[in-house]
């Protein structure tokens, strides 16, 4: 019987929650919902699974989803009062996941969600890993009110975008705001819709990124990276070499690599060794070429005869399974060219 509840209660739990990932608990306040503090309480999983089969509980949470439903959120403030505080707190999860369907949004809910996002859940559950206790919350619903209220404010900032470039009033520079404190919220917006947008405001977006001379400010070349990923736009790829390089930037350089790499994708990684802190990457990713386009060759060719880095990049392209090539070249070179290859080679013969 009881194992027929668990189950039943899973079923329901998976129609009616949106799935949520992990979020890490921070210090928070007391619960709104209870009017006296309450210490945290350790229980077991199975104390938790236990009050989740029951029917009780299972009744109890299926209330709190008719009235939260109904967005009559005084009333489901009065109705969570009078549940253990396991089954509240067991409720709210559930209400919190449920409001991450975003279509259904309330100014009611986004406050309920907000005020759950300032508590503390107060049972805990301690599991034992490889030599040591971890201790999380048996229901962390003010971590998930926060996921959700962070994703809910870039559906916002992202909807605004599209109003703004649809009326043709966006600033890219002026709407980043790179000094306010919600810079990164706006940019991970911004970065997360161009690759889902159409190529008309795509196009958009570029022609006021190169046209804003204020973008030279930006902190970071997430947008940068995005949108030459997103185009393969080279005044974009040539403009993201030339800044100061950053994750964003080394980022796009790694995924010029990635299969299938096209004579464009090679253009562009040669190209990418006009910055200082990216030629090295750049080197090895077209030395790991197989085969070797002859305008690699020439590139490496050209490297090779540096009197700083020549004997380096040799030994690199010999470990990449390129030495017959070079031991070619040997009959082609002279100088310092011809001394770096074989200083290279014999570093990788031992």
């Amino acid at each position: 019987m009881k194992d027929s509840i668990v189950k039943r209660f899973i079923f329901v739990m998976c129609l009616l929650s949106s799935a949520v990932q992990a979020i890490p608990m921070s210090s928070c306040k007391i619960s709104d919902f209870e009017t006296e503090s309450v210490h945290a309480i350790t229980v077991s999983a199975c104390e938790v699974s236990d009050s989740m089969a029951s029917p009780k509980s299972v009744t109890s949470v299926m209330r709190a989803i008719q009235i939260f439903d109904a967005n009559e959120f005084d009333k489901l403030t009065v109705y969570l009062k009078t549940l253990p505080l396991l089954t509240q707190e067991e409720a709210l999860t559930v209400l919190v996941r449920r409001a991450g369907n975003f279509e259904n949004m309330t100014p009611e809910r986004e406050k309920f969600l907000v005020k759950l996002s300032h508590q503390q859940p107060q049972y805990l559950v301690k599991s034992q890993g490889d030599g040591y206790w971890v201790t999380i919350p048996a229901f962390n619903f003010a971590g998930e009110a926060r996921w959700v209220l962070n994703h809910w404010k870039v559906k916002l900032l992202q909807d605004e975008v599209r109003r703004l470039l649809g009326y043709n009033e966006l600033s890219l520079s002026t709407w980043l705001s790179f000094t306010s404190s919600d810079y990164p919220l706006r940019r991970d917006a911004l970065v997360g819709m161009i690759s889902q947008m159409t190529s008309i405001n795509v196009e958009k977006l570029v022609t006021l990124y190169l046209a804003d001379k204020n973008m030279v400010w930006a902190p970071d070349n997430a947008v940068l990276g995005a949108l030459a990923y997103k185009t393969g736009d080279p005044a974009l790829y040539n403009l993201l070499w030339r800044r100061r390089t950053d994750s964003d930037s080394l980022k796009q350089l790694q995924l010029l690599n990635m299969p299938p790499v096209t004579e464009d994708k090679i253009s562009q990684m040669i190209a990418a060794s006009v910055n200082p802190l990216l030629r090295n990457i750049a080197t090895r990713q077209l030395a790991g070429l197989r085969p070797l386009p002859d305008d690699v060759k020439a590139f490496l060719l050209k490297q090779l005869s540096d009197r700083q880095r020549g004997k380096g990049i040799a030994e690199m392209i010999a470990k990449k399974g390129h030495a017959q090539w070079l031991e070619d070249l040997l009959e082609s070179t002279t100088g310092v060219t011809h001394r770096n290859i074989e200083k290279g080679l014999d570093l990788v013969a031992g």
